[in-house]
């Protein structure tokens, strides 16, 4: 998700010594009802789809391809170096706020950098885990754990972490506005209570992944489109 204007309104952080705990404010209101009627333009999920696709490929796909070779150049989950020049470039590519959202003393990117850093041995037992799988009910879970360490800005962490996997979603108050538009609540609840054990820095992720795991299955079986993570994400940009 493109976050040109910053990470998701309304977040709080904390600081407790050296570590960054984020503080998410108990509520959020959907702009639409879950499974609201399609909006006037007529267009139905498919043509919506391929409109997002279009238009993802005509601008901001180039711009996720050298993220996405960022972040094959220079795989490391524990050289500093590697580390925090991700965070940094797309931290600003994306607006995601780390800069501003956290109270950590000095570079607040370096800090990100080293909480992620001191987690390398779960980030990269996730990303194994997903390589060469599908973003479905199964890998959701997964997709969720890295998420709740101590040192977590999610509305960035999704996007560090979709750069080195594709499959992972990317989270912004933006698309959590509106995913609810386009999921049935019974469905997303269903999948949710597949992922336990969650901490409360994460439940807004959990929420947003098993609603987006609902729209993919959606999407699969009302159109013949074969769209990527990105490409829904894009979609939900779009309609934001």
């Amino acid at each position: 998700m493109v976050d040109l204007a910053s990470g998701p309104p309304g977040d709080y952080a904390v600081h407790t010594n050296s570590t960054v705990m984020i503080d998410w404010p108990s509520q959020r209101r959907s702009v639409c009802r879950p499974m609201a009627p399609e909006p006037a333009d007529g267009l139905d999920l498919g043509a919506k789809l391929a409109r997002a696709i279009d238009g993802y490929r005509a601008t901001w796909r180039t711009v996720d391809a050298e993220l996405y070779d960022l972040c094959r150049r220079r795989p490391s989950q524990r050289i500093f170096a590697d580390v925090y020049a991700k965070v940094a470039v797309i931290g600003r590519v994306y607006v995601a706020g780390v800069s501003r959202s956290s109270h950590a003393p000095g570079d607040r990117e370096a800090e990100m950098a080293r909480g992620l850093i001191g987690l390398a041995d779960l980030i990269e037992e996730t990303l194994a885990d997903l390589a060469g799988r599908q973003f479905d009910r199964a890998t959701a879970a997964q997709i969720v754990e890295p998420h709740t360490g101590d040192v977590w800005l999610p509305s960035f962490v999704s996007k560090y972490l979709h750069f080195h996997c594709d499959r992972v979603p990317i989270y912004d108050s933006n698309a959590a506005s509106v995913i609810g538009c386009f999921v049935d609540r019974r469905l997303v609840a269903d999948v949710r209570a597949l992922m336990t054990d969650v901490p409360v820095c994460a439940l807004a992720y959990r929420k947003f992944v098993a609603a987006f795991v609902v729209l993919q299955e959606r999407i699969n079986a009302e159109t013949s489109v074969a769209a990527t993570v990105k490409e829904v994400d894009h979609l939900l940009w779009q309609s934001a």
